[in-house]
């Protein structure tokens, strides 16, 4: 037997239930299934879920990523994370009415800005190439999603593509887990001005510091002139394999990355990667045929986050920005293209170790 969110709270909570979709109370395991869309940090989906459900028996928490469970998560006197099974997988599959909650259904845009920049020049010591872009998602089944957008150029000083308003990334992507493996496949128009087919394979034990990964893509280049689109045959083979250490009392993640990036440039890429609550930044070193170089990187949300917000519809700013920078002249050294989301960036944000000292610093 199961329960949606708004049988369960009270009026009061109503507002702040808002920020939570495919929400399901399973009433036999006291097991709360959510979504949530605005906090980069899933603690804080974690900790306003628990406020909301008011009933104090309920200690398990099962965050969602486009409608499939991820982790189950305890809250006692630590923050515990159990074994999902394949038979509670199942059963809130079977339980659930996600994607189409009739009534619950919510249509979410957000702003996300995006920004390159090369410096040096001794004309111009500052190129950039700015634009704002409004996306959104449409869930067709579960774990299946359609990204989709519009692109408003602000500025730009890097390349003689036109100042024009143009469509966004527009891609299907599929998120599947069971266990300790999770695949993130994406086919479509990403960024980068590339198209394609990229699948992305994780195995992670969110107890554990060791993690492994594989990334596979075939694309080809686009381009939006005036009046259409033009797009070359896929030919570019992107092939990578990592593996990855949390050190849990630094939040600090090594990683190590090698592999044929874009251009054929075969190397290998090293990664430090500090966790603190709501940001992230890493410094990276490459070494490719293409030559050696260094930079950093950093992840933050966005403020206000909700700017409206209502039963059907919410306009937001985006959970993360991401940018990140390197000097490589006019060398092509370690490129890549991006997707929605890297596999491997979302789901350390759910390891114990990550959200256990959160968790902790509540008492």
């Amino acid at each position: 037997m199961g329960q949606v969110l708004a049988q369960t709270v009270s009026p009061k909570d109503q507002k702040r239930s808002r920020n939570f979709e495919n929400v399901w109370i399973d009433s036999l395991t006291k097991t709360v299934y959510y979504e949530q869309r605005l906090y980069r940090n899933p603690f804080i989906g974690l900790h306003e879920m628990r406020k909301v459900v008011k009933d104090s028996s309920i200690r398990d928490f099962v965050p969602l990523m486009q409608g499939i469970p991820i982790a189950k998560y305890r809250l006692g006197p630590t923050l515990e994370i159990l074994p999902l099974s394949e038979q509670e997988r199942l059963s809130y599959r079977a339980l659930s009415v996600f994607p189409y909650q009739r009534r619950d259904y919510k249509f979410d845009f957000w702003i996300q800005p995006v920004f390159a920049a090369r410096f040096g020049n001794f004309l111009k010591p500052v190129r950039s190439n700015a634009s704002i872009l409004l996306q959104s998602q449409v869930y067709l089944l579960p774990g299946l999603t359609l990204y989709w957008g519009v692109l408003f150029p602000i500025t730009n000083e890097l390349d003689n593509r036109p100042q024009i308003v143009r469509p966004a990334p527009v891609f299907l992507n599929k998120f599947y887990a069971k266990k300790d493996h999770f695949l993130s496949a994406s086919l479509g128009f990403f960024h980068n001005d590339k198209y394609g087919l990229n699948v992305q394979y994780r195995r992670v034990d969110f107890n554990k510091p060791w993690s492994y990964g594989l990334e596979v893509g075939v694309t080809g280049n686009y381009y939006y002139p005036r009046g259409g689109i033009y797009y070359d045959q896929l030919y570019e083979l992107l092939l990578l394999a990592d593996v990855a250490y949390c050190f849990r009392p630094l939040d600090l993640t090594l990683k190590l990355t090698g592999g044929q990036f874009l251009w054929n440039d075969k190397g290998v890429r090293f990664d430090f990667i500090r966790q603190f609550a709501n940001v992230e930044i890493g410094l990276f070193a490459f070494m490719t045929q293409n030559g050696s170089t260094a930079g950093f990187n950093f992840a933050v949300p966005i403020p206000p986050g909700k700017i409206i917000q209502g039963k059907k519809v919410r306009l937001r700013t985006t959970e993360e920005f991401r940018w990140e920078y390197l000097y490589a002249g006019t060398f092509k050294i370690g490129e890549r293209y991006q997707v929605g989301y890297q596999l491997d960036q979302r789901l350390r944000q759910y390891h114990q170790f990550y959200l256990q000292r959160q968790y902790q610093q509540l008492k």
